[in-house]
C-alpha cells in the first residue's frame, strides 16, 4: 500500500501548505517544504533509513542555504543578477555587439 510521505525523511506526518498549489506540502517532522512523494513500506524504510544517517548534513547544508540566501551570497542570486545587467544594454551597446558578431 502507498502512502504520500515526505521524500527527506520518510515521514507521513506533512500537510499540505496551499490546497489550491498540490505541490506545496510541510513536514512536521524535519521542516521539508516541497513536493510530497507516494511511496510504498520498502521506500519509506530506505528514506528514514538514510535520514537517520544523514540528518545532521542534511540539516546543516540546509542552514548554510539559508545563510547565502539571506546575505545575498546566494549563486543563483547571482546569476539571475548578472542575466538582468546583460538585458540592459543601451541601444549603442546593443548595435555593437551586433556588430562584432557579424549580424
Amino acid at each position: 500500500m502507498k502512502r504520500t510521505i515526505c521524500p527527506r525523511c520518510g515521514s507521513s506526518n506533512i500537510d499540505w501548505i496551499i490546497p489550491q498549489v498540490w505541490s506545496k506540502w510541510e513536514c512536521k517532522d524535519c521542516s521539508y517544504t516541497g513536493p510530497a512523494i507516494e511511496a510504498d513500506d520498502d521506500l519509506i524504510a530506505e528514506i528514514k533509513a538514510d535520514w537517520e544517517e544523514n540528518k545532521e548534513k542534511y540539516l546543516e547544508e540546509e542552514n548554510i542555504r539559508a545563510q547565502q540566501i539571506a546575505s545575498g551570497e546566494d549563486e543563483i542570486m547571482d546569476e539571475e543578477m548578472e542575466l538582468e545587467e546583460e538585458d540592459e544594454l543601451s541601444d549603442e551597446e546593443l548595435d555593437e555587439k551586433l556588430r562584432e558578431l557579424n549580424l
